[in-house]
């Protein structure tokens, strides 16, 4: 039995390899649309997407979501890390740039079943950048595997959660009233 999802992301480059494993994946049945960060956060908010892949700083401020998968989209190192910050519409010093969120209500089975199409898309990138070009550019491939990390483990995990609480705070003196 094949579980069904609504799944929407940015058309970021990063991106892909997630999308392809929901693509790929045998055991769930992932309708996915690629939006702009805008879309996203309406899609989320109206009820027309049940995950979305989007920017760890808007992800903070939606209701009724929680993060909900391994996986991010965070820099590997500072070299490339501004291109990167810039598609996802975070600042550079970020530790995560984009995170994988649920609204409430989506099940567990379907949540176990995203981790496995990620898994399945990071481990073949290059099979994900076939997917959306006749002939994949070396440079995207070389991008996607030393720029981007796509593991969100326990130190990004408490460094994400430190950045929100300095986001806080600096919004909280900025408007005293």
């Amino acid at each position: 039995m094949s579980l069904s999802v609504k799944f929407v992301a940015p058309a970021t480059l990063s991106a892909v390899p997630l999308v392809y494993g929901l693509r790929a994946a045998n055991n769930i049945d992932a309708e996915v649309a690629l939006l702009t960060h805008n879309e996203i956060v309406e899609s989320l908010l109206e009820g027309r997407a049940d995950v979305a892949l989007l920017s760890a700083e808007v992800a903070r401020t939606i209701p009724a979501t929680r993060i909900v998968t391994d996986f991010c989209i965070a820099p590997a190192d500072k070299k490339g890390s501004l291109s990167l910050a810039e598609q996802w519409n975070v600042a550079p010093d970020a530790p995560v740039y984009g995170v994988v969120v649920a609204r409430e209500g989506v099940e567990l089975d379907v949540l176990d079943s995203l981790e496995q199409a990620f898994t399945l898309g990071v481990e073949r990138i290059y099979e994900a950048l076939l997917s959306q070009a006749e002939c994949p550019k070396i440079e995207d491939y070389t991008y996607l595997t030393s720029t981007v990390d796509y593991l969100f483990d326990a130190k990004k995990h408490t460094a994400l959660e430190a950045y929100w609480k300095k986001l806080k705070k600096a919004a909280s003196h900025a408007n005293p009233g």
